[in-house]
């Protein structure tokens, strides 16, 4: 082999040395003594682990090594910064007045919320007159110092505080909610500080001026009465207990109190107890909730503008799409030459500035209600004179005619031109112009009802007086129940005297009632029939009861033979 391989050889074994050195995979050549190394028998019985791996550990500082006796470091766990977080990152954003993603509970639907800034300030007469309203002694000066202040030196506790300091809540005087119990459990006074002194000013004013909302006033006004009412009661507490042993010390009498008060520490305790529960803090045992406001809801609002003749969204119920309906206009006028022709149309009286003022007036000046007493007024619904369709059932419940006021007054038109000049379909017309025809039969109908009860009670009259007409006997003459009256034995059961009752009101051209209705009345007035098989032992014409005359001059009348005397023979 020759010298340069050999040299080589040796340089590269050299250089490999050097950097195992200098990765710490070997030992570098020092002046410390040698380094004892034990045989296996020493270890007893642990793995034998390099010496090289041993001092690379030591000088990492890291003694901890994995199952296969490597020396290796464990990777550091990653500590968190909430900081950083995207939810945290936005609610400071929020809680500095600023700019800042919202994301809704509801639907989940992202939202960019605005910065906060400063309102406008109160115009209202009220606060002007008003003695303890300063709400005008405040210049844009003082609100926007009052509004940095508010967002840029303080914190979001701060806030909370001031805002609780700022704002008395007072017993409710007096309730406006008339017939129903008032929600409201405190009323609330609101201040502001310019100067260094408390101004009283508006709700309206102290909202707009510092930025933020009536929900966070009363959430903050609320929790700030709790914590007050909390301090008052530990306060209270510490002074009692404080107080006690001082009275014991100054009284002599104290101490037999004391004596017996161990005696007996049960009962102490409980009265103790009862003294100092803090009281409970009006208005604060529940979280007021949230008012209902419907007419802030999408759906009524587009109910309102649709009522208002506004362009809207619509949905359809199909499926589900949404539509947006156009603005209320008026259409073209009537250009029918049957229209000119006829002579019961006026569609040509009307010109472009009355429709228009029609128009305007319809959807301007009156609201839902009064427009469907309006289309009704206009529109007459009669019956049916001639159908066009006489081979098949026709459709057509009524015939509408149409009119527009002109001049004060009501003069028909076409169908288009009505349905154009006011900018309504079709089937409004017809659905308030039936409703409208419906009602008045109801009223009729009522109207019927009523004269119908009033017939009747006529009808009652007419009974009650042939009833009372009839001669009665007393009850001793039948022997019978005491409290009844009983009618003349000359009716033999009841279909008698209703035939007469029926022949009673036909003379007088009265309608007669049923029978039922007879025998109800008949019973509810306790009269009764005489039984003359049961009752042989009663003698009219012997008695001579008092109705005696009134009963010949009714038999006279109705040809029937009256009461016959009894015979010698027969006693």
């Amino acid at each position: 082999m020759e010298p340069t391989g050999l040299r080589d050889v040796f340089r590269c074994i050299t250089l490999s040395i050097a950097a195992m050195e200098d990765i710490g995979l070997h030992p570098k050549p020092t002046n410390d003594p040698p380094v004892h190394r034990p045989a296996v028998t020493e270890t007893s019985g642990r793995h034998h682990i390099p010496p090289v791996l041993l001092n690379t550990a030591a000088k990492s500082g890291n003694t901890n090594m994995d199952k296969a006796g490597n020396g290796r470091k464990k990777p550091k766990a990653k500590v968190g910064d909430p900081s950083k977080w995207k939810q945290n990152k936005q609610k400071q954003l929020r809680m500095e007045g600023k700019a800042y993603v919202s994301q809704r509970k509801k639907d989940g639907e992202v939202m960019t919320k605005h910065p906060r800034a400063i309102g406008p300030r109160c115009t209202s007469n009220a606060c002007k007159k008003a003695s303890n309203r300063l709400c005008n002694e405040m210049d844009e000066e003082a609100r926007e110092k009052v509004f940095d202040d508010f967002w840029q030196r303080m914190k979001w506790a701060q806030r909370k505080l001031y805002v609780a300091e700022q704002v008395d809540r007072d017993p409710v005087e007096r309730s406006r909610a008339v017939g129903s119990r008032s929600r409201r459990s405190v009323s609330l006074r609101y201040h502001l500080m310019v100067d260094g002194k408390r101004k009283q000013v508006c709700k309206n004013m102290f909202l707009s001026t510092l930025g933020i909302g009536e929900w966070s006033v009363l959430n903050w006004t609320q929790q700030g009465a709790t914590t007050t009412t909390i301090n008052h009661s530990n306060e209270h507490k510490l002074e009692k207990r404080r107080a006690v042993p001082q009275c014991a010390q100054q009284n002599p009498a104290s101490s037999t109190v004391y004596k017996t008060a161990d005696v007996n520490p049960e009962r102490v305790n409980a009265t103790d107890k009862d003294k100092d529960r803090p009281p409970e803090p009006e208005g604060s045992a529940r979280k007021k909730s949230r008012v209902a406001k419907p007419l802030t809801w999408k759906q009524n609002r587009q109910k309102q503008l649709r009522m208002e003749g506004k362009p809207y969204v619509s949905k359809c119920k199909k499926d589900g799409s949404t539509t947006t309906k156009g603005q209320r206009t008026m259409g073209s006028r009537c250009t029918s030459s049957a229209c000119r022709r006829a002579s019961n149309r006026f569609c040509a009286d009307f010109g472009d500035e009355a429709r228009n003022e029609l128009f305007t007036g319809f959807w301007q000046r009156m609201n839902w209600a009064q427009r469907k007493i309006y289309v009704s007024g206009l529109v007459d619904c009669d019956p049916v004179e001639r159908t066009r369709a006489p081979w098949t059932q026709s459709r057509r419940l009524v015939s509408m005619r149409y009119h527009l006021i002109a001049d004060g007054d009501r003069k028909q038109v076409c169908k288009k031109m009505f349905l154009s000049t006011l900018g309504i379909g079709e089937w409004s017309v017809l659905n308030w112009a039936q409703n409208a025809s419906q009602q008045d039969d109801s009223e009729e109908s009522t109207k019927k009802q009523t004269q119908r009860k009033s017939r009747k009670a006529s009808e009652h009259v007419v009974l009650n007086e042939f009833l009372q007409g009839l001669p009665k006997v007393p009850s001793y003459c039948c022997g019978t129940s005491v409290s009844k009256l009983y009618l003349e034995p000359v009716f033999s059961n009841m279909s008698e005297v209703y035939r007469h009752y029926y022949n009673h009101c036909s003379e007088r051209k009265a309608a007669a009632l049923s029978r039922q209705v007879f025998c109800a009345v008949f019973k509810k007035m306790d009269l009764g029939l005489c039984d003359p098989k049961r009752d042989q032992g009663c003698s009219f014409g012997a008695t001579r009861n008092l109705f005696n005359e009134l009963w010949e001059e009714y038999c006279l009348e109705r040809g029937a033979p009256g009461p016959q005397p009894e015979k010698a023979g027969n006693q």
